[in-house]
């Protein structure tokens, strides 16, 4: 009876290192696949967060550029009508009008940029960056003037050639200011 039992569990010991005898091909290359999956859907998010990163950079560069310019117009009075100047970091000079007048908005009261150019109510700003990098913004703004004391004035700035495509698209940036009489 006690060779009995030793056979049991001798066995047993048997059917248990035969269970364990590790993964098979069949389960490694399905492991691999389900990692190879993963790590092409996160390559996807990375180069779609690098196409977001560039995308802000746009957007903020031409908030700047346009708060910038509505910041030049806004800086005489509402009752003169002086063309100013705006040097770009290429050494470009560009004529500002200040008188009311300008291109057509769009219903949201942007500058409409599909329209053609008001000559003296638009110029193409170029942005030094780092390494030697430019950028050119395509800068419109229309001013309104509902007194003689008071301007609005509307400019929008958008990255040139940002089309539709998601690499480079971004939308137009409008800043809106109002213009009083001051000393």
């Amino acid at each position: 009876m006690e060779r009995y039992i030793m056979e049991l569990k001798h066995l047993k010991y048997k059917k248990t290192l035969r269970n364990e005898r590790g993964m098979s091909l069949i389960e490694l290359m399905i492991a691999m696949v389900v990692l190879l999956v993963g790590i092409v859907g996160s390559m996807a998010l990375i180069a779609y967060a690098i196409g977001g990163n560039g995308r802000s950079r746009q957007q903020s560069n031409a908030a700047v550029i346009a708060q910038m310019v509505s910041e030049k117009i806004s800086s005489q009075k509402a009752s003169l009508s002086n063309s100013l100047s705006i040097t770009d970091c290429t050494g470009t000079s560009t004529a500002v009008q200040t008188a009311a007048g300008g291109g057509a908005l769009t219903s949201s009261g942007d500058v409409d940029m599909t329209q053609a150019a008001v000559t003296g109510y638009q110029m193409y700003y170029t942005d030094c960056g780092t390494s030697n990098r430019q950028m050119i913004y395509d800068v419109r703004w229309t001013i309104t003037q509902p007194s003689t004391y008071t301007k609005m004035v509307i400019v929008t700035a958008k990255m040139k050639g940002a089309g539709t495509d998601v690499k480079t698209f971004s939308l137009p940036v409008s800043v809106r200011s109002l213009v009083g009489q001051g000393t």
